[in-house]
């Protein structure tokens, strides 16, 4: 009797909100680590979450995905010039519901539709998209963070922010002007993270720093 085979992974579908005209699609063992990873940037202004997953029996099976919507249309794969050599990314010029009618596709033609799984979005998440939203607006309009003072028990110290017209956001010590680093410890997002749990906002570590400081900046000017 033949063995039945094991999943080794997924193929999957992100999306984020501050690129809702992207999805993701690529593999991994696991997707919370996968998420995890991609999350801890400082830089990214939102999260990624998974959008749809689908079972797969061999390692690296999003390179069929891969190839299938780059012989359909190489116009959808988002490429970069790296020191002069081109380099594919993983990231599809498509809609989130569009990929999973793909996959949707794939798997009924297979015979495979219990491997396909549509991840039902939290109310975390929609609240996320709406906070994406207005980021991005902000950043349409040009009207970035605004320069706004806080305090941080985490530290027991006094900091003020200032954006870039690119809307990159910096922090400083306002004791010593300093800017506080990338990799400084304990970092930017705890700082900012502390400040609003001293205003009391139930706030959570898997936001990105962005996401803080958005709502940490409603929060204090909503009290002045």
């Amino acid at each position: 009797m033949k063995r039945k085979q094991e999943k080794t992974g997924v193929i999957y579908i992100l999306t984020n909100p501050s690129i809702p005209e992207y999805v993701k699609i690529g593999y991994t063992k696991d997707v919370k680590e996968r998420l995890r990873t991609l999350n801890a940037s400082p830089v990214a202004p939102t999260r990624f979450r998974a959008y749809a997953t689908y079972d797969v029996y061999e390692e690296l099976e999003d390179k069929k995905v891969h190839k299938l919507i780059d012989t359909i249309n190489p116009e959808l794969r988002s490429v970069e010039n790296v020191n002069g050599r081109i380099r594919k990314r993983e990231f599809f010029q498509m809609s989130k519901e569009q990929a999973y009618t793909l996959f949707e596709c794939i798997a009924e033609i297979s015979g495979t539709k219990d491997r396909l799984h549509l991840i039902k979005a939290t109310e975390n998440d929609m609240k996320e998209e709406q906070e994406a939203t207005e980021i991005r607006e902000m950043k349409l309009n040009r009207h970035h963070f605004k320069d706004i003072e806080f305090y941080s028990s985490l530290t027991n110290k006094d900091y003020y922010t200032k954006t870039s017209s690119e809307g990159t956001l910096s922090i400083f010590e306002k004791e010593t002007n300093k800017e506080v680093p990338n990799n400084s410890t304990p970092s930017k997002k705890q700082i900012v993270l502390q400040a609003l749990k001293d205003l009391g906002e139930n706030a959570n570590e898997g936001l990105t720093l962005y996401q803080l400081e958005h709502r940490l900046e409603k929060k204090i000017c909503s009290k002045q």
